[in-house]
């Protein structure tokens, strides 16, 4: 099971990239040309949906889905997908006042529309919000990475707290928790 701060940054991360992906069917659903910056920013949004929001649903039901270094493999992806696509759409649009007749109209992205416009900023802050709680969580997984090991998962650091607890009150364990021969 995963820790609480965990799904708690699990949670609002999901509503970030409901978001996100609201804001980007709003921009497909308006296109009069197609472009393939709007469309990585749906497939980022349904990226990190699937591998943050419903894998940490089955990663508190199903343990070995907790070992750190899935979670860190996936922290990562993350990351740098939802990095990529902020940083794609903020160069696309170059970011000026939805104002101005002449940037809006000169970009490919926003196609002239004044709504378009603000919603495409408004996507922009939002996956840099879903990319620092990506930050966040991939600083986690390592730190739990690096304490635990790869394949250890939540209840093997509970188990590992207890033998040193048991290890500071006079029981002698070796390294791995398991008796030595002089308690046989």
């Amino acid at each position: 099971m995963l820790s609480t701060t965990d799904n708690l940054l699990r949670i609002l991360n999901a509503m970030f990239l409901i978001i996100c992906m609201a804001f980007v069917s709003a921009l497909l659903n308006t296109q009069n040309e197609n472009s393939g910056r709007v469309n990585y920013c749906m497939f980022t949004a349904a990226f990190g949906l699937t591998t943050d929001s419903f894998y940490g649903i089955a990663a508190n039901f199903w343990e070995p889905l907790t070992w750190p270094l899935v979670l860190v493999c996936l922290d990562f992806l993350n990351f740098a997908f939802t990095f990529s696509a902020g940083t794609v759409i903020a160069v696309g649009i170059r970011a000026h006042s939805c104002k101005n007749e002449s940037y809006r109209s000169g970009n490919k992205i926003i196609q002239g529309d004044e709504n378009r416009c603000r919603i495409t900023q408004a996507l922009v802050a939002f996956l840099y919000f879903s990319m620092f709680i990506f930050i966040v969580k991939l600083t986690m997984s390592i730190i739990t990475l690096i304490q635990n090991g790869a394949f250890s998962s939540a209840t093997s650091r509970f188990y590992g707290r207890r033998r040193r607890n048991n290890a500071s009150a006079g029981v002698p364990t070796d390294m791995s928790g398991v008796p030595s021969i002089s308690q046989v």
